[in-house]
């Protein structure tokens, strides 16, 4: 059965009876009093507690993320080998955990890597055009030449009885 509210607080002379619903979400209690700031006040503390607990959160969990991101994103260059096929070529190695690409071309007294192997390796760094232009125009007397673009390293030598011989590798900001 359905617990009803009669209204009694009516002039006498006029007696009105006026059934209101119990408010389900009250529970009987009173209501607050008519300019009542409690409300604003708990929802302000609420989002108080809100904000320093996602900043405490964020401080804990940000690095966290950010460091198992890194983890699982493959290196460029462990993407540019697996992208050329080149894992297994013996004159094309990866090193520091994907850090790093050594690579060893053909030379007119030693073996290497096929030419269009590094060049797939070299494309798929994104080496830009004047590098390139570089290492190809290196001579013997040159000695050893280095260049870097956005987060890779190169340095690489020339002769004509070994052939290329040239490493990228990472750099930390």
């Amino acid at each position: 059965m359905t617990e009803q509210q009669i209204d009694l607080t009516a002039d006498p002379a006029e007696p009105t009876m006026e059934v209101h619903a119990p408010d389900p979400l009250n529970d009987g209690a009173a209501p607050p009093p008519i300019g009542s700031t409690r409300h604003l006040a708990y929802g302000a503390a609420g989002i108080g507690i809100g904000l320093i607990v996602d900043t405490l959160i964020g401080a804990v969990a940000g690095p966290v993320i950010a460091t198992a991101t890194a983890a699982l994103t493959p290196s460029p260059i462990n993407g540019a080998v697996q992208t050329c096929d080149v894992e297994d070529n013996a004159w094309i190695v990866v090193g520091d955990d994907g850090d790093s690409v050594a690579m060893q071309t053909e030379g007119a007294e030693s073996s290497g890597a096929d030419l269009t192997d590094v060049v797939c390796v070299l494309t798929e760094l994104d080496v830009p055009d004047s590098v390139v232009t570089r290492m190809d125009s290196t001579r013997a007397l040159d000695g050893r030449q280095t260049a870097d673009w956005d987060q890779l390293a190169a340095s690489w030598g020339y002769h004509p009885d070994n052939g290329l011989d040239l490493v990228i590798e990472v750099v930390e900001d």
